[in-house]
């Protein structure tokens, strides 16, 4: 009987401990949500090269957003300073996103990837999404990453 009530008293304690750290999804939403930003940023640039068109990235503290440049006569005006096409995934699916809640990234920025995979940023650019980092490099366009 002694050893039923010490068993039953462990697993109180353990349960009590352990349980809401199993139940605690905040670290898998942190780190899903930093893997569609990065996946969404990458894909800017991959998109801004393919298309010959630049493509604007609008991150904000829980959201992001990606826009394009219209085409006119098949081709990309370079002084246009408008995005008005929201860049799709090849379903048809609008690229955007929203950070899971508690979630939040820093800085807020917009920049642009140009036709050659730069970006229009001053210096490179470091954002950080929850506990973790990551880099925009000016030149290159390159996000680098833990």
């Amino acid at each position: 009987m002694v050893e039923l009530a010490l068993v039953i008293v462990i697993i109180g304690v353990l349960g009590a401990i352990a349980g809401p750290r199993l139940f605690n999804n905040s670290t898998f939403d942190e780190r899903a949500y930093y893997d569609e930003l990065v996946t969404s940023i990458r894909y800017a640039q991959k998109v801004a090269v393919a298309s010959g068109c630049r493509v604007q990235l609008d991150i904000t503290a829980t959201t992001y957003s990606l826009s394009q440049q219209a085409l006119q006569a098949g081709h990309c005006d370079p002084a246009d300073a408008s995005f008005p096409v929201p860049v799709r995934l090849p379903s048809g699916e609008i690229m955007n996103g929203s950070a899971p809640g508690g979630i939040t990234a820093a800085p807020a920025i917009i920049f642009v990837y140009e036709p050659l995979g730069r970006t229009n940023l001053a210096a490179n650019q470091m954002l950080t999404v929850g506990s973790r980092t990551l880099t925009i490099q000016a030149e290159s366009g390159l996000v680098v990453t833990p």
